[in-house]
């Protein structure tokens, strides 16, 4: 240690020596009394440690029982001292020692001035009962008055040792407060330290708030932070850092958006132009659909028309065709009738005549058919009269008649062909018939697939119209899309990035 912390404990000591009047003669009362003090040391020292034993609040200072002892050494020779008067630099320095152990431990002023109590107790008793028990048998001898002396000189003794013990109190004390104090200034100057670098810090980080604030996203803090301030300083750079990628991110993605919303609404403009003529063709077409459909339907219609008539001239045929086999079967009859007058006379020239001419007339009714064949059976009754006429001159006419049967044959030759050339004509219509009732059925199909056909390109024009009116708002959408990306870049324009 050197010199001048020595001079101040020195000046330090004698100022508490002077104060409590212990001056070298208190200090030779207070050695003089020592053979009386020194023998109760130990057992009151041993009954304040059996005392600390007990107590948990002071115990836990001391790991075992042996440490107990060697703390109990150590204040043994402490207060040997204090007991002897040997109150120099030496017992200071022991004074302040315990007393900054005691600090240093956290050991409270109320159990160690308490254990001087205690000890003082032991001490006190024993020295009182000591000197007691020396004085008695003297005091007999004595007069009151020297009684008195030896009393007064002990209790000097006794206030000396009292003073002395004061004055190692005051010294522990005053060390542990010293210390306190120490702590105290140690504390406030740490705090002071604390408090200068948060304002600092606080400057720091306020401007870098501000900047961060203004959308200086790039800010970052670089002033060296100590403590737990570096970790606040860790935590601003990192979320600056975030943030700045975040919004750099931010802005890319918004670029991408905004290409694509213009694209969009470039598309959806696009596809609303060709949604709109793609409306009005369909509606062309729709149109001509329309009337194309009715155009068939009205097809329709009339094959269906024909067809009956179709229907009604094979019925004629057939009727025409029953007609000729009639008169087939009429010429037949007329053929043998004929076999039978070859030898009706020649005389009846003119007979004959008329015959052939009404058999002609028949041939040709024959051919004609339909309401004409009514009369062929006139004929045929005239023709049966005259042969019957003509029966008596049948010899006469052999010849004629041989011819007229000739003539006969040629005409049921030619009512055969003409059935035949009829039997034909009703196949033909038949079949000319069933043509067109197919073709009436496939007409009206057709003017069925087409009336649905028709329905379905309206409900696709109405279809268009309304998807053209979606494409336009949605090509607005878009648009207002593209405007608001525009203006949310605008916006992010205000933060500056390190990108």
């Amino acid at each position: 240690m050197s010199a001048q912390p020595l001079r101040e404990d020195k000046r330090s000591l004698d100022d508490r020596l002077d104060f409590l009047g212990l001056d070298p003669a208190s200090l030779e009362r207070v050695k003089a009394l020592s053979p009386l003090v020194k023998p109760h040391i130990d057992a009151a020292l041993s009954s304040f440690y059996d005392k600390v034993a007990q107590t948990p609040e002071v115990s836990r200072f001391f790991s075992s029982r042996e440490h107990m002892k060697n703390a109990q050494f150590k204040q043994n020779a402490h207060w040997n001292a204090i007991a002897t008067g040997q109150l120099d630099d030496n017992y200071y320095q022991s004074s302040l020692r315990i007393g900054n152990r005691h600090a240093k431990i956290g050991l409270e002023p109320q159990w160690y001035i308490g254990g001087y109590g205690l000890i003082m107790e032991t001490v006190l008793k024993g020295v009182i009962a000591d000197w007691m028990a020396s004085e008695v048998a003297q005091m007999r001898k004595r007069k009151p008055e020297q009684t008195m002396a030896a009393a007064n000189a002990m209790a000097a003794g006794l206030s000396d040792l009292i003073k002395a013990v004061m004055l190692d109190i005051d010294l522990a004390v005053t060390t542990y407060f010293d210390k306190l104090q120490g702590e105290v200034e140690a504390n406030r100057e740490k705090a002071e330290n604390m408090a200068r670098a948060q304002q600092s810090v606080l400057a720091v980080t306020g401007q870098a708030l501000g900047q961060l604030a203004q959308g200086e996203l790039h800010v970052r803090i670089d002033d060296d932070f100590s403590g737990d301030f570096a970790q606040l300083k860790h935590d601003f750079n990192q979320a600056a850092s975030s943030l700045d990628q975040a919004i750099t991110q931010i802005r890319k993605s918004v670029i991408t958006i905004g290409k694509s919303a213009s694209e969009v609404a470039g598309a959806a403009d696009d596809l609303s132009d060709r949604m709109t003529r793609q409306a009005s063709a369909i509606e062309q077409s729709s149109a001509a659909l329309d009337e194309v459909t009715n155009n068939v339907n009205d097809t329709a219609s009339g094959t269906g028309q024909a067809a009956e008539i179709a229907n009604g001239a094979n019925a004629a045929a057939e009727q025409g065709g029953i007609v000729v086999q009639q008169a087939i079967e009429a010429m037949e009859r007329i053929e043998q009738s004929s076999s039978k007058i070859s030898n009706i006379i020649s005389v009846i020239d003119e007979i004959a005549f008329q015959t052939n001419l009404l058999a002609l007339n028949a041939a040709v009714e024959a051919a004609r058919a339909g309401e004409a064949g009514r009369g062929f059976a006139v004929v045929a009754t005239e023709v049966r009269s005259l042969a019957q006429r003509s029966a008596q001159a049948a010899k006469d006419v052999s010849n004629l008649i041989k011819k007229s049967g000739s003539e006969v044959e040629n005409g049921v030759g030619m009512v055969e062909k003409t059935g035949e050339a009829l039997s034909n004509i009703v196949g033909q219509v038949g079949q000319i018939s069933e043509h067109m009732r197919n073709f009436s059925t496939a007409a009206g199909q057709q003017a069925t697939s087409l009336n649905e056909i028709n329905a379905a390109i309206v409900q696709l024009d109405r279809l268009t119209q309304e998807n053209a009116g979606f494409v336009g708002r949605s090509s607005e959408a878009g648009r207002d899309l593209a405007q608001e990306v525009a203006d949310l870049h605008k916006r992010l324009d205000a933060f500056r990035t390190c990108a």
